[in-house]
């Protein structure tokens, strides 16, 4: 079944945790951008590695104390300035902070995607505010104190506040920055039945009580979601929120390769449709149980660019889904 939904934070510090990166140290670099008490990275420092896949040094003394979550550029990059509604992409490192011990590097991995959208300013408001100030080529570090000695909002505000020891130390190397291509949508029936009839989506056929799914030969990925209802239930109508029982398979449009499927397990799987995929709630919502439908669901509706670096499927995906129980 489609994983759910991560919470913003949390994922950002999970990937960052698992995540790889370089830290320059440049002499005559310009100012750096910063945001929050950047007290804590003077001690900060770092031999590169060898190339961009190999991991570097980091020595910073410990414990390294924070009064609050931070950022800041340790060395200026030369590209382009980091604008609102890109996608950043980059390579970290990240350091237990209270004994300097390395919890994790995917320096020899793709890098990571970090959106600079109003959910991150939200949501990580000090790194937000610097990766707008900074540049392509950007070496930024970024602290967080330990959640049971974080201040509280009253403490925050307070310059008596005392420091605590930080939880992680990560160092990003911002990689490159482009624009956020616009999301995708769901389209019409009228362009469902065009692509149709031109033979552009895929197919099945039951075969040992299985769905196999076909990909068409020689043709694009749909331009947003595709909802292809292939036999229409008569049972009661889901909503977004919907408690519901389906069974499906999903297979990669790249290759076709089957990634996941309930009839292989044997049982429908159950969930609440506010808890998956993007592309299975608005593709699910307002059909009926007993509907047979076949999902082609683009990236930014399904486990998004960073899906291989997870372990989840990537690209492009589509799914047969019977729709067995609404709830």
């Amino acid at each position: 079944m489609p994983q759910l939904k991560v919470d913003f934070v949390r994922k950002v510090m999970a990937l960052a945790a698992a995540a790889s990166l370089l830290l320059l140290s440049a002499c005559g670099s310009t100012a750096p951008a910063s945001s929050g008490d950047t007290a804590p990275f003077e001690s900060l420092k770092v031999t590169p590695g060898k190339d961009d896949s190999s991991d570097p040094t980091v020595t910073f003394d410990h414990p390294l104390v924070a009064t609050e979550t931070a950022a800041k550029v340790v060395v200026e990059g030369k590209g382009e300035t980091i604008k609102e509604n890109q996608n950043v992409k980059f390579k970290s490192v990240a350091y237990n902070a209270e004994d300097g011990s390395l919890i994790g590097s995917g320096f020899g991995q793709a890098p990571l995607t970090l959106p600079t959208t109003a959910e991150m300013k939200t949501q990580m408001p000090a790194l937000y505010d610097t990766f707008l100030a900074a540049k392509v080529g950007s070496w930024i570090a970024f602290v967080e104190p330990a959640a049971e000695a974080a201040a509280t909002p009253s403490e925050s505000a307070s310059p008596s506040a005392s420091p605590a020891a930080a939880k992680t130390l990560v160092v990003l190397k911002v990689m490159s920055a482009e624009n956020i291509p616009p999301a995708s949508e769901k389209l019409g029936p009228d362009e469902v039945k065009k692509l149709k009839d031109s033979g552009a989506l895929p197919t099945f056929e039951m075969k040992d009580g299985k769905p196999a799914i076909t990909i068409p030969k020689d043709k694009t990925e749909p331009a947003g979601l595709v909802v292809d209802v292939v036999k229409e239930g008569t049972g009661k109508v889901a909503t977004a929120t919907s408690d519901v029982s389906a069974n499906y398979t999903g297979v990669r449009w790249e290759d076709g390769k089957q990634f996941d499927s309930s009839y292989d397990r044997g049982a429908a799987s159950d969930f609440n449709l506010s808890q998956v995929i993007k592309g299975w709630t608005q593709g699910l919502t307002g059909l009926k149980a007993g509907t047979q439908v076949m999902l082609t669901i683009p990236t930014d509706m399904a486990y998004g660019p960073d899906a291989a670096s997870q372990g989840r499927p990537a690209g492009t995906l589509v799914f047969f889904v019977e729709l067995k129980e609404v709830k």
